[in-house]
């Protein structure tokens, strides 16, 4: 996979990046995170403008971002039964709670320190009618941290940009994993206090 990424990138360059990240950002299982680090490992070996990798991966981000979120305005209720019916309903359930305890600071750590849930939490916003506008600030503020982060480390360890890719992949995996059991084991406290009481 990783192999036909770099062909891509080399070939086609901005165009594939603002393609993939535009449709993680919707929720395809595109990897944008990977595009990032490539195009910035590019960048600083002269094969790419890195003001245009920045620019590109922004927008598009940004993008499909906005468009999950009204996507999720205009769909409400409906969306969220039809989305709770397929694998995506796990992480609706997260990216729900999630929402709830954190709001605006929530869209924007999931831009960047909890990702994996980012695509998601962009519809239930949308579905719980979060304020566009807040949304907007939040999401902005998060895909500059993204976007920033992922092409500045590409650009940073160039060298060794592939098994970069790989950590970052996992790290992110690990911290929604935490995340999940912290709020699970929350739930279990309380319940377990309720069936004492």
């Amino acid at each position: 996979m990783t192999d036909l990424l770099l062909e891509l990138v080399t070939a086609y360059g901005l165009i594939i990046l603002a393609g993939t990240v535009f449709m993680a950002a919707l929720g395809a299982p595109l990897p944008g995170t990977v595009l990032l680090v490539l195009s910035g490992a590019f960048a600083a070996g002269g094969d790419m403008d890195p003001i245009m990798v920045v620019l590109t991966g922004f927008t598009a981000a940004i993008a499909g971002d906005m468009a999950g979120y009204f996507i999720g305005f205009k769909g409400g209720e409906w969306l969220k039964e039809k989305l709770g019916r397929t694998p995506l309903g796990k992480h609706v359930n997260k990216a729900d709670v999630f929402m709830d305890k954190w709001g605006g600071v929530g869209v924007f750590l999931s831009r960047w320190l909890v990702a994996p849930i980012g695509p998601t939490l962009n519809y239930v916003a949308g579905i719980g009618q979060f304020d566009w506008r807040r949304f907007m600030l939040w999401d902005v503020l998060g895909e500059v941290v993204w976007v920033g982060l992922y092409v500045g480390i590409g650009m940073l360890f160039s060298a060794s940009a592939l098994a970069l890719v790989d950590l970052i992949a996992s790290a992110s995996w690990m911290i929604l994993g935490a995340l999940g059991m912290y709020f699970m084991g929350k739930r279990l406290m309380i319940v377990a206090r309720k069936a004492k009481a």
